[in-house]
């Protein structure tokens, strides 16, 4: 690869990584972390009305016949003919533990709920999120809350939210961005110093049989080189890294409504699937998919999954959490699509 083809596709790799890093990852967690306190601030019932909302529109309607409670904080929910048993913890200060997800598991049987759903402003510990991803409580904890709720919360508050996300992003985009100028610049002039100049070599005499003069060998061909003159396998690189660029910064102008609408079509195209019971994004790179069957290993599924997220640039290497069908002996697995 020649020195200035190295060096460009050094700024790329740069600028392209600065993009996705602070562009998209790192906006995303500042825009969750900013958004899960202001919905902290909110009082209590505005926030548990935003989420029974986020809820209705994903399916999960206010069981019929139920009465609403100043002091409640347990809600029955329905989803089909299933009933689901839906906790509610607001305030960032809330850790939740195995312990309090054995409890919310007890009460959802007491309830008579088929399933339960435990949902905090605050976090959620390892052990307990292992604990729920076998039984049958789902845990939404923290930052996971912001991208259900960020399309309901009053528009006021959404762009304070955004802009500060923005405001915390900016200096590392830029800061970014020039170090992957700067790198490129640095491989372009060590190439510039480490290649000795070329030596002039005189034309040699053409014989008439088409080989050089005092020399029975033919002259062997020059390598096959794209328009330009850089070799056809530089060009095709380029042209690969410049379109993984063009689709990253693409990402990054696209708004938080829009991102958010591609994760709903994913979740939707891949509850499609015929093995899939229903598909949910439950962190922000991972789908949780609850299994209607399995053969144990569910290769062409996953295969099936990565081709529906690879679609999407900014989800590309997104974690698949495989959830067996109610009554399998399998263990949950996890998956990840590149």
């Amino acid at each position: 690869m020649s020195t200035t083809l190295l060096a460009l596709a050094v700024a790329i790799l740069g600028l392209t990584a600065t993009a996705a890093w602070f562009g998209i990852s790192r906006r995303r967690k500042e825009e969750a972390e900013l958004g899960v306190q202001a919905l902290a601030t909110m009082k209590w019932r505005e926030c548990i009305a935003l989420v029974l909302e986020s809820l209705h529109r994903e399916g999960y309607p206010r069981a019929p016949n139920t009465v609403d409670e100043a002091s409640a904080t347990d809600f029955m929910l329905q989803h089909g003919d299933e009933p689901v048993l839906l906790g509610y913890k607001h305030g960032t200060a809330y850790r939740l533990s195995e312990a309090n997800l054995r409890e919310f598991a007890a009460a959802v049987q007491m309830r008579g709920a088929r399933r339960g759903l435990l949902i905090t402003l605050g976090t959620v510990e390892p052990a307990a999120l292992a604990s729920a991803s076998s039984g049958k409580v789902e845990v939404i904890g923290g930052q996971a809350l912001w991208p259900r709720l960020r399309s309901l919360v009053p528009p006021e508050l959404l762009e304070g939210v955004r802009k500060g996300a923005a405001g915390r992003t900016r200096k590392g985009l830029w800061t970014g961005a020039a170090c992957s100028v700067l790198a490129g610049l640095a491989v372009w002039f060590a190439g510039q110093a480490l290649d000795p100049p070329l030596a002039a070599v005189p034309p040699a005499s053409a014989s008439p049989g088409g080989g050089t003069l005092g020399s029975g060998n033919v002259a062997a061909p020059a390598p096959a080189t794209a328009a330009g003159g850089a070799p056809a396998s530089d060009q095709a690189m380029l042209r690969q890294l410049e379109t993984t660029a063009r689709a990253m910064e693409a990402v990054a102008k696209l708004g938080p409504d829009e991102l958010v609408r591609r994760r709903a079509d994913v979740a939707k195209q891949v509850g499609r699937l015929s093995q899939v019971g229903s598909a949910s994004w439950s962190a922000q790179r991972t789908i949780l998919i609850r299994l209607n069957q399995t053969d144990g290993k569910d290769k062409r599924l996953v295969d099936d999954v990565c081709r529906v997220v690879t679609q999407y640039e900014e989800m590309r290497f997104t974690r698949i959490q495989l959830e067996p069908p109610e009554g399998s002996p399998l263990a949950v697995r996890w998956r990840l699509c590149e």
